[in-house]
């Protein structure tokens, strides 16, 4: 085995020997040779050692201390010794001989010395030494002095100067001899050996990096849910990752190979220096930052294309990485994946939801199912107090039923007494589906009936546990919260705290409100009223204004209800477009309903209450009972039943079209078609006949009045336009129905009689300092000190028109003097004779 030495400081020294006297003939000429050199005997040439100063190919001490040079490779040496001059030469062979013995078969061409010491101890010299001839070993030095000017001297130093002075070996020690040697691989061996050399290099760094942090969970779920690709790249990689140090010991073994046999190469084709520097280089840019850099993204893709190459080195490697991987595993354990808790996980879809493709409701659910297990239901709970419950005590008529369904809860806790903790039952929204209101149920009575289940929970119970028990649907979807209460010096009893439904689970677990169209709050904890919520008015007609003075036939609030909601969706004179609904509900408090009762059940004595070839001015909703109906000349017989109706045209032009109503001009407009309608009497004749077969219930509306209410929702509109000057509040709006309604009253019976309008009456005013049009009109009708006594209920609405209308115009033309003169006439029949007349000066 050789190794690499310094020689900077070895000078060496050795015994003088003795020298024969049978030697004397070769010292005299040596002795003559010293003296034509210049070099007197004291300082005989004797070369004693020698250092490498220089070479271009790195050199070597092999085995007993002998130098090695590289063949045919320029080598500059420092010889040291006695009596070197700048004559001196010197000469290399094969052949082993004494000390200044005779130097036979001289292998390389002589070498002058130069730099010459003072002296005469040391020189330098240049040579380029061949390969070692076949069979020997070593290079010996031999040397003698030689003038570099055969010409220059006396004719006895030219005659010495021809003879063949011989070289004087200078002996066999170690320290004396030199060798070549010749490279392992030829030049162009060596280029390519480096380049793979460097490109495995920069292959095992990239391994290293990509295959080992691959973590094995992150493989098993590619393998899982990982595009085609992915999936085959992780199936291919996953058995070589799962021996783990391993194929870690593979790759560091065969990174560390290359790179030694990368820097070995290249210091045998370049100095040290720079094999140190280039190869240190080389290695970090090209075999460690690049190759790491594109591995650190497409380490599953590199590590995939190049598993048989892993694979191969994990062979070649096997005597030396698998046992040392069976120590690592014993000492460091078996390799476990990563893992997640529910906080990590929770994090990691958070941290990377700049880069995933969930949104943030996906993201919301996720951590809201994380983090379901953590919260206990009294964190989620809507308090006792904030619960809408009812008293065992109350009755289920149709102001609670409203009350119920107002309240939007499908499920109502029931308590018994004043304690609202003692809960003893639930009632369901759906239970009350066949119950009649009028029937007066008490709630006792239904909780028996059902009897529905209680679920009592403790307040620590997390929601986890409480979901998966609505799940069963075995103990329905509400629980109350209780806990034990050991406060105080009695026993502990439980303490019912709130409670909670599976929608209150639902909502921790989406992270969002859940709102469906019944509910009232977005959340019942925060009390947040829910916004733009479209809601009938219902207690609008449970709570109806009764009037003493008259005597009417009055309807239960709900079939009032069900009667507004089908008129108001399903009769296109009565929608929200045409009549506004706050009208509708004043027009249905009208004295519009009637009754029919069956005494007899001869078909002959059946009341009509439609008749075939009769002009009509009504509209005929028919609410309960059932009538027959004759249609035509063929005499068609059909029953009807309950919200079927009759006459609409007798009320409605069969050519109307309703506009929207935007401008104060368009709702001008719509007033005087009115008026105009109303002045024109086109009664409907129907060709049918409609007769009572059981006892009926129906309501009547007559054409006048619809007019009336039609012109109440044109004042309405005006208002919200921001029209103060017709400035409208409900009781005007009531005012003008009520009177109308006094004044038409006995002509919506087929017994019609006239009407007298009371002068005592007080008219209403509005809070508007400009006087509204109804205000106008009561002041026209009431404020006057004789009392006006109209023929008819036509001839005062007839009046009731023009004093409208004066009104309007007089405010669409403020720069005009306005006067009206009324005239009227008598009455004939169902018609009365008008003339109203407005003019208007500039």
């Amino acid at each position: 085995m050789s190794y690499k030495f310094d020689v900077e400081d070895i000078i060496v020294k050795r015994n003088k020997r003795n020298i024969d006297e049978k030697d004397s003939g070769t010292n005299s000429i040596s002795t003559r040779n010293n003296e034509r050199n210049g070099a007197n005997d004291g300082d005989a040439l004797r070369i004693e050692g020698f250092r490498i100063e220089r070479s271009d190919e790195m050199h070597e001490m092999i085995e007993n201390g002998v130098t090695s040079v590289r063949a045919n490779s320029p080598v500059t040496v420092r010889l040291y010794g006695t009596g070197i001059t700048s004559n001196t030469v010197i000469i290399f062979t094969h052949e082993s001989a004494r000390y200044r013995g005779s130097c036979q078969v001289p292998v390389t061409e002589k070498f002058h010395v130069m730099n010459v010491e003072d002296s005469g101890r040391s020189a330098l010299v240049e040579i380029e030494l061949p390969e070692v001839a076949k069979n020997k070993k070593y290079f010996y030095i031999c040397a003698k002095y030689e003038s570099t000017d055969p010409f220059e001297g006396s004719e006895e130093n030219e005659k010495e100067a021809t003879r063949d002075t011989p070289f004087l070996h200078q002996g066999v020690d170690s320290w004396m001899r030199l060798t070549t040697s010749t490279p392992f691989f030829p030049l162009w061996a060596s280029i390519i050996i480096i380049c793979f050399c460097l490109m495995f290099s920069a292959l095992f760094s990239g391994l290293n990096l990509g295959l080992m942090s691959l973590d094995r969970t992150d493989l098993q779920i590619l393998c899982n849910t990982g595009s085609d690709k992915e999936k085959q790249y992780a199936h291919a990689i996953k058995p070589v990752r799962d021996m783990g140090n391993y194929l870690l010991c593979s790759i560091l073994l065969g990174n560390v190979l290359v790179n030694s046999s990368f820097t070995i190469l290249l210091d045998g084709l370049t100095s040290g220096l720079f094999a140190i520097v280039g190869s240190t280089i080389a290695i970090v840019i090209f075999g460690e930052i690049i190759p790491q850099a594109i591995c650190s993204r497409h380490g599953l893709a590199v590590g995939a294309k190049t598993i048989m190459i892993t694979k191969a080195v994990m062979l070649i490697t096997f005597p030396l990485s698998f046992p040392i991987s069976k120590i690592l595993d014993f000492l460091l354990g078996k390799e476990i994946g990563n893992y997640y808790d529910r906080e990590r996980l929770k994090e990691l879809v958070k941290v990377t939801n700049d880069v995933n493709d969930l949104d943030k409701d996906e993201v919301n659910v996720i951590a809201g199912v994380l983090e379901l297990r953590k919260k206990t239901v009294q964190q989620v709970m809507t308090r006792l107090e904030d619960a809408y419950m009812l008293p065992i005590d109350d009755i289920l008529d149709f102001e609670k039923i409203t009350e119920i369904i107002q309240s939007g809860y499908s499920r109502i806790p029931v308590f018994e007494g004043e304690n609202r903790e003692e809960i003893i039952s639930i009632l369901h929204s759906r239970d009350l589906a066949f119950i009649d209101p009028d029937d007066n149920t008490p709630v006792r009575r239904m909780c028996e009936f059902y009897m529905n289940r209680l679920h009592f929970v403790f307040f620590d119970q997390t929601l986890d546990v409480m979901f998966k028990e609505f799940k069963t649907g075995t103990f329905g979807h509400m629980a109350f919260v209780h806990r034990v209460n050991g406060d105080g010096d009695g026993d502990p009893f439980y303490e019912t705290l709130g409670l909670i439904t599976m929608e209150d689970v639902l909502e921790e677990l989406i992270q969002a409100e859940i709102v469906d169209e019944t509910d009232v709050y977005t959340d019942n904890r925060s009390k947040i009223r829910r916004k733009n919520i479209k809601r009938s008015d219902i207690p609008t007609f449970v709570h109806r204004p009764v009037d003493t003075d008259v005597q009417r036939l009055r309807i239960g609030p709900q079939l009032m209800f069900a009667t507004y909601q089908y008129i108001s969706t399903a009769v296109a004179p009565f929608k929200s477009n045409v009549m506004s609904e706050t009208i509708l509900r004043r027009l249905l408090n009208q004295n519009i309903y009637h009754q029919i009762k069956i005494k007899s059940k001869d078909r002959k004595d059946r009341i009509e209450i439609i008749n075939c070839g009769s002009p009509i001015d009504y509209f005929v909703l028919i609410l309960e009972g059932r009538v027959e109906v004759t249609v035509g000349k063929e005499n068609l017989l059909f029953e009807s039943g309950p919200f079927t109706h009759f006459g609409l045209q007798a009320i409605v032009q069969s050519g109307s079209n309703e506009q929207p109503i935007s401008t104060p001009q368009q709702i001008l407009g719509s007033l005087t078609t009115i008026n105009r309608d109303e002045s024109t009497r086109n009664n409907f004749t129907p060709d049918y006949t409609v007769k009572a077969i059981t006892d009926v219930l129906y309501l009547q509306i007559s054409r006048i009045l619809y007019l009336a209410a039609k012109r109440a929702t044109l004042m309405e509109r005006s208002q919200k336009l921001g029209d103060q000057s017709m400035d409208l509040n409900d009781p005007e709006v009531e005012q003008l129905m009520h009177s109308l309604d006094k004044g038409d009253q006995n002509s919506l019976t087929p017994d019609a009689t006239n009407l007298t309008v009371n002068s005592i009456a007080q008219p209403s005013h509005s809070p508007s300092d400009v006087a509204s049009p109804t205000t106008g009109l009561n002041h026209a009708l009431y404020a006057s000190n004789d009392s006006l006594r109209m023929e008819s209920g036509w001839e005062a609405l007839a009046y009731t028109q023009f004093q409208v209308d004066l009104y309007l115009r007089k405010q669409m033309n403020d720069d005009r003097d306005c006067r009206g003169t009324y005239t009227a006439g008598p009455a004939t029949g169902l018609q009365a004779r008008a003339r109203a007349s407005l003019v208007c000066a500039y």
